[in-house]
């Protein structure tokens, strides 16, 4: 084998291993999002808020932030329901259209699935989050977001999906 094609096998080799035992292979895809700002409501465009408000109705909003992820706009309005509940809706183009794609709340744990509570103790046995949110993707899936510290006092996020009765721990963060 000439030294040059030596140089190359090794090369690939290198850095296919090098891919294999990343730090953060194992904990999946993460968002690439440019963080949140706080806006002014008078400041969200007309066709978001239509967005809104034809989802959600009787929410009375207070609140937005914009961000981007991954490359898309997203605007995040959030207020609150008749019953005092808070409700949060991100809102993204889709085909050119502002399109409501994800309705969060906080929720406490026992009104999590018990499918999805096992999944998240099967993952970290004992583990108390400290927040949950319920988001619903409005297609029949619900992304549980568990957050809170983990064995080693560290901020940590666990995402579960939710589809049809069942209950996944996802490795890659969810998009939405």
């Amino acid at each position: 084998m000439k030294s040059t094609s030596r140089i190359a096998l090794i090369s690939i080799l290198v850095l296919g291993l090098a891919a294999c035992v990343t730090p953060d292979a194992e904990k999946g895809r993460k968002v690439d999002a440019s963080g949140k700002e706080d806006i002014d409501l008078d400041a969200v465009p007309a066709e978001v808020l239509a967005a809104a408000m034809a989802s959600q109705p009787e929410l009375d909003l207070s609140e937005a932030e914009y961000e981007t992820r991954d490359g898309n706009e997203y605007y995040d309005v959030g207020g609150t329901m008749p019953d005092g509940s808070e409700l949060e809706l991100d809102i993204t183009r889709i085909d050119g259209v502002w399109t409501v794609v994800e309705t969060q709340r906080d929720i406490e744990i026992e009104a999590t699935p018990e499918s999805v509570a096992n999944a998240l103790h099967g993952k970290v046995p004992g583990w108390s989050p400290d927040r949950i949110i319920e988001s619903d993707q409005g297609d029949g899936v619900v992304i549980y977001e568990f957050f809170g510290k983990d064995a080693d006092d560290q901020e940590t996020k666990i995402e579960v999906k939710f589809e049809g009765g069942q209950a996944e721990v996802l490795v890659d963060e969810w998009l939405h």
